[in-house]
């Protein structure tokens, strides 16, 4: 993960072990940062600050590594460093290239002296800056409010399961695996598991083709062209949505892609190890935005409840 650092004045128990009492379950929250979601709910956005100047990135949990436009790179004047990583597209087009950054800011949180790749995603403009990846995730529990447009930071150090402060009708407690940056998790489609990840990067949930052709005996004609299926309900350990809308997409992956790279987001990871080969099932913005998510890193578990209305969040620890 990056190294993300807050100021001295909020620096808070977590920080301190010492200092924490035992007793104290309560949550203290390090960073707010405000969410914006695209009027269809397809991407969400979020402010950053490089070098001092405000710009707007796409929050791509699904990402492997926080990434920048070239276009915004050439703007802001960031200097070109070398870098050993490529990354790879959906559609194969691939980057070698990485500026430096003096500053990057979210929030209360900032990055010093740090680099950022160039995007592949942003070669013919777009309504960002770049990306921001789970790279910066894992320090600190993580929280998304969706329909509050808020992206909560919260410390670590609190007690186990005491993370949902906000009204809920239906709390599902999911434990997670945070494999190569990428938030792992377990859910059951239509009373059958499948292995998925959180990506809030992905405008739409999809499903590979080998996965719904051996699952649920659907193909197409043409395997090498996605199609869309309704099915009848994603679960998360009983928490239920119903009539998800999934994309079924042919499977471009590992040695399937003739890049031997992932062909499914921002991947960098060129093997064929099961432990590493991507999810079948990437569960996306039109499903996620329907949701309120609160990632325990420290606990290996997601707290997921439906969105409701914005509830009051704990406050920032006093400073020290």
């Amino acid at each position: 993960m990056r190294n993300f650092t807050i100021p001295t004045l909020l620096m808070l128990a977590c920080l301190c072990p010492g200092m924490a009492r035992a007793a104290d379950c309560s949550l203290k929250m390090v960073n707010t940062v405000p969410m914006e979601l695209a009027q269809n709910g397809a991407r969400v956005f979020v402010p950053v600050v490089i070098n001092g100047t405000p710009e707007r990135f796409v929050l791509d949990t699904g990402g492997n590594l926080t990434q920048i436009s070239a276009a915004v790179a050439e703007e802001l004047k960031l200097p070109g460093v070398e870098t050993n990583i490529k990354m790879l597209d959906l559609y194969g087009n691939a980057s070698t290239k990485a500026v430096k950054v003096d500053t990057f800011v979210l929030g209360r949180l900032g990055d010093h002296n740090t680099t950022l790749p160039i995007s592949t995603f942003f070669q013919n403009g777009g309504p960002a800056a770049g990306l921001l990846a789970a790279d910066y995730m894992g320090e600190y529990d993580t929280e998304l409010d969706f329909a509050g447009g808020k992206m909560n930071y919260f410390s670590q150090d609190h007690c186990p399961g005491k993370v949902v402060y906000w009204p809920a009708a239906a709390i599902a407690v999911v434990p997670m695996r945070l494999v190569d940056r990428h938030l792992h998790l377990d859910v059951m489609l239509d009373g059958h598991p499948v292995r998925a990840m959180i990506d809030t990067g992905a405008t739409g949930t999809t499903l590979t083709m080998e996965e719904a052709k051996r699952v649920f005996g659907l193909s197409a004609e043409d395997a090498d062209k996605r199609f869309e299926h309704t099915f009848q309900k994603l679960s998360f350990e009983g928490l239920e949505v119903g009539n998800p809308h999934i994309a079924i997409i042919p499977d471009k992956t590992g040695s399937k892609d003739p890049n031997n790279g992932y062909a499914t987001g921002t991947r960098v990871r060129m093997q064929d190890d099961p432990l590493f080969s991507p999810p079948s099932m990437l569960i996306g913005m039109n499903i996620l935005s329907k949701l309120h998510l609160y990632i325990a890193f420290s606990e290996h578990k997601i707290y997921i409840t439906p969105a409701s209305a914005p509830a009051q969040p704990p406050q920032t620890a006093p400073a020290q």
